[in-house]
């Protein structure tokens, strides 16, 4: 898993290719497609909704929760179609259960899944919402270090005067004691 998120442009790759490799005959897996006239179905179309602000980690970072919408599409002619695109809401529900898409985002949280927007003739639509909270931005500390010194970490009993050499710096692997 990557230590920071870089961008929410990495967030949807992520998403996107995590959803393709979980649903299994599902043709189509878009963010933000640029056409749907020629979409092969069924089709999920992923796509950031909203940001609203989230925990703030105290690092300088902005804490954000975006909530992502899933549209479902199914070809209306399909056998039991109406039942088809239920299940696929269901699946794409469970795809989502403790997902983070190995990046440092929070845990998936399914909102709601439903009838959306009116879809296109001869298809039919339902809408997944789930959310992620996250950080972005660079970590600030604004404050020079002026203390000029180094944590030293050490194991008991190879600790004290005269063990100086047995400790180790944090954040450094132990030396074999």
């Amino acid at each position: 898993m990557s230590d920071k998120l870089e961008s929410i442009e990495q967030l949807h790759e992520a998403i996107r290719g995590g959803l393709a490799a979980r649903l299994a005959g599902v043709p189509t897996v878009l963010h933000y497609p640029p056409s749907e006239a020629a979409l092969a179905l069924p089709a999920l179309l992923v796509e950031l909704a909203e940001l609203r602000p989230g925990r703030d980690p105290g690092t300088g970072e902005t804490g954000m929760v975006g909530r992502f919408v899933a549209r479902l599409i199914v070809d209306a002619a399909g056998a039991k179609a109406a039942l088809a695109l239920r299940e696929l809401a269901a699946r794409l529900a469970l795809a989502l259960k403790h997902q983070n898409w190995g990046l440092p985002v929070g845990m998936a949280q399914w909102l709601q899944a439903g009838a959306g927007a009116a879809p296109a003739a001869g298809r039919l639509e339902w809408q997944l919402e789930w959310s992620h909270e996250f950080e972005l931005g660079a970590p600030l500390w604004p404050y020079p270090d002026s203390t000029n010194t180094q944590l030293m970490l050490g194991l008991d009993p190879e600790t004290g005067i005269g063990k100086k050499a047995r400790y180790w710096p944090a954040g450094d692997v132990p030396p074999n004691l």
